[in-house]
């Protein structure tokens, strides 16, 4: 590979990795614990789970309370069957039916324990998996949260490639020569690559999907023209569950049995397990009900099926043969298996977990080493402090997470039931302790303290919330295997790992990992950083005075601007006195031939002064003639505002005028500024 383009796919892959690696480690950190949603969310609860057979159901009378009490006749209801616990997912759009009841009218949308019945809506049951599922596409920014996510994705994707072709020829040699003892720059360059490789395909298949699923929108745009524009169709095709009908009547028969439907849709294929069911116009003559599953794992990676029953002819029949593979369908669920891990197991999602957080260091380790090598000595203390900057927020705000989730999990199970409104509780405690941990982090300005904070608070916390868990649920951790209680033992588990390596790491790192840093040999005295760069402006100014031939001096400027402001009071008299040419009287009413002591005031106050300032400008460089500098500059640029926009409100044919006026606002923009410049002692 040439030299060229190589500093080209270096140069990609370094600003691509930096533009992203903040809000690509959030992602992959928050996604990491949504992997286990599910489990977080029975922990949370912190009570024995039971899960009967979606079969098993007694549907007839859930829907029966349900007609009771939001009278579903007209309605489309979408039931996500669950697969942890009994508790189902009820969506009930609002009634086609023009004679239902009002409170048939709105859509709802909550959980419901098949046993209890009891019912909670969003709000209630929302907890910190769902928090953190939600946070790893940026869902909390509304609107625009979710496109961000696919084009950090996208980005993510150059920078994999780029990655891959710059380290190519040191990825084996790199691999087998990492030596955390040598200087920082390289340890973090071996760990980068090495790390990099090992969880590449990983890395490789979210990019991809993440940006399919974020992005979904830019797909259907051209699909949007093989339909002609019908959109109704190409969402049919592409969900073909989720196909709405028009309401024609309601029936006066009785409606058939959902039990008996399940029943005899479970006769269809072996090791079907169902997920999804759709009910489409619920007590109307055209009404379907329709059930979706999957074949077990063991069966087939993608097995997707689905059986309807037609109210209006009576039949039961497969629409989706899970045995038989259909392009459109199954390459989404493909996609979303590959993305969310929910195959394999516990198993499975725990090789995510570990290759989700490989990927936060690979994030943090290209990081820092940007910041180590842009530490020079041949740089500008401008440019290093930059770079420095740049490194103690990106790490406050990434390496803050832990800690924040941490506490954040023991909040929930301290005080979660006590909220009636769990969601602003979670979102208020999570985004303020958040960011009240990054402020304290990013003006530590120590890199090496900023980890070992994280490290401490994040282990110690990990540790306690399996402790606090067993205090408050009394669900130990030997209580939850006794009782196969396995959810609520995946979650403790987990964060007891996470807090006994977080506290290994602590111990092992020391001051002698500190002293290989470039910011040690060539350390930033940030006490006295402002009179360096005051000192560093004041080298720079020199050389572009006796290198840049355009050079212009502080001073210089400013008398050249207060002469404009001059010379562009005079050109809007000669203007206002041009109409004489065109046959406008310009004698002013009760004039005798004298100039009156008002129109002499003006001149001095406006061409006057200016002209006296430039003149002083020559000798005077006091502080105390600066700030009067100022404050005059800022009296005469609002004066010259309000004097152009009164012009274009009474004068709006006098283009000319208002031309100069304009022109006038802006050099008197130019003087202020350069004054403010010249006040600030950089520039003599």
């Amino acid at each position: 590979m040439s030299n060229r383009n190589y500093n080209v796919f270096f140069n990609t892959h370094t600003v691509s990795g930096i533009v992203i690696s903040v809000a690509l480690y959030i992602i992959f950190f928050a996604g990491a614990f949504a992997l286990f949603k599910d489990e977080i969310g029975i922990w949370e609860e912190g009570i024995k789970s039971t899960y009967t057979n979606r079969k098993d159901i007694d549907y007839d009378k859930l829907l029966a309370t349900l007609n009771k009490d939001y009278d579903l006749s007209g309605r489309d209801l979408q039931i996500d069957l669950g697969k942890h616990e009994d508790k189902i997912y009820v969506y009930l759009l609002a009634s086609q039916d023009s004679t239902a009841t009002e409170k048939s009218r709105t859509a709802q949308f909550f959980s419901l324990d098949i046993h209890t019945e009891e019912r909670k809506e969003y709000h209630e049951y929302y907890g910190i998996g769902e928090f953190l599922y939600r946070l790893h596409f940026f869902h909390q920014i509304p609107v625009i949260g979710i496109y961000l996510a696919g084009f950090v994705a996208i980005f993510f994707l150059f920078a994999i490639i780029t990655g891959v072709i710059v380290h190519w020829k040191k990825i084996v040699s790199n691999f087998y020569t990492f030596n955390p003892k040598i200087a920082l720059k390289r340890v973090w360059t071996d760990a980068h690559t090495a790390l990099g490789i090992i969880g590449l395909p990983f890395q490789f298949i979210f990019a991809v999907t993440g940006a399919y699923f974020c992005l979904s929108i830019l797909v259907l745009l051209p699909a949007n023209f093989l339909y002609n524009g019908d959109q109704t169709k190409l969402l049919e095709d592409i969900r073909p569950e989720r196909k709405t009908y028009v309401w024609k009547e309601k029936t006066t028969e009785k409606l058939p049995l959902f039990n008996d439907f399940i029943q005899k849709s479970d006769t269809f294929w072996n090791e079907f397990e169902f997920t999804t069911a759709f009910i489409r116009n619920y007590s109307g003559t055209n009404m379907k009900y329709v059930l979706q599953g999957e074949l077990k794992d063991s069966e087939r990676f993608v097995g997707l099926g689905r059986v309807i029953f037609d109210m209006e002819t009576g039949l039961i029949k497969a629409d989706k043969n899970p045995e038989k593979l259909n392009y459109i369908e199954d390459t989404q669920r493909v996609l979303t298996r590959l993305h969310f891990g929910d195959f394999g197991g516990v198993f499975m999602k725990i090789i995510y977990f570990v290759l989700a957080l490989i990927t936060c260091f690979v994030i943090l380790s290209g990081v820092l080493i940007w910041v180590e090598a842009r530490n020079k000595k041949s740089m500008t203390l401008s440019q290093r402090l930059f770079t420095a900057n740049i490194g103690h927020i990106y790490l406050s705000i990434c390496l803050s997470m832990l800690p924040v989730t941490a506490i954040s999990f023991l909040f929930i199970k301290l005080f979660g039931t006590r909220f009636t409104n769990s969601q602003s509780a979670i979102y208020y405690f999570y985004f303020t302790l958040w960011i009240l941990a990054i402020l304290f982090m990013r003006f530590k300005r120590d890199n090496y303290k900023i980890n070992k904070i994280s490290l401490l608070l994040g282990g110690i916390t990990g540790v306690l919330i399996p402790i606090v868990n067993g205090i408050v649920s009394k669900q130990w951790i030997w209580t939850s295997f006794q009782e196969h209680q396995y959810d609520i033992l995946t979650v403790d588990m987990l964060w007891l790992s996470i807090g006994i390596i977080s506290l290994l790491a602590y111990t092992k790192i020391n001051k002698k990992i500190k002293t290989q840093s470039s910011f040690t040999k060539n350390p930033i005295d940030y006490k006295a950083v402002k009179l360096q760069l005051m000192e560093e402006e004041k080298l720079n100014q020199l050389k572009e005075q006796t290198i840049d031939k355009n050079f212009i001096a502080m001073r210089t400027k400013i008398i050249i601007l207060w002469l404009t402001m001059v010379i562009g009071f005079i050109i809007h008299h000669v203007y206002g006195i041009a109409n004489v040419y065109f046959q406008e009287s310009l004698v002013l009413e009760g004039a005798d031939g004298e100039i009156p002591g008002w129109a002499h005031q003006w001149r001095i106050i406006l061409e006057g002064m200016a002209f006296l300032f430039a003149i002083l400008t020559v000798e005077f460089a006091q502080k105390w003639f600066k700030w009067i500098s100022l404050i005059w500059a800022v009296l005469l640029g609002l004066f010259n505002i309000y004097h152009w926009i009164t012009a274009m409100i009474y004068e709006m044919s006098n283009v000319s005028e208002i031309l100069i006026l304009f022109l006038m606002v802006v050099a008197n923009i130019f003087l202020i500024k350069e004054i403010l410049y010249w006040k600030s002692d950089s520039v003599k």
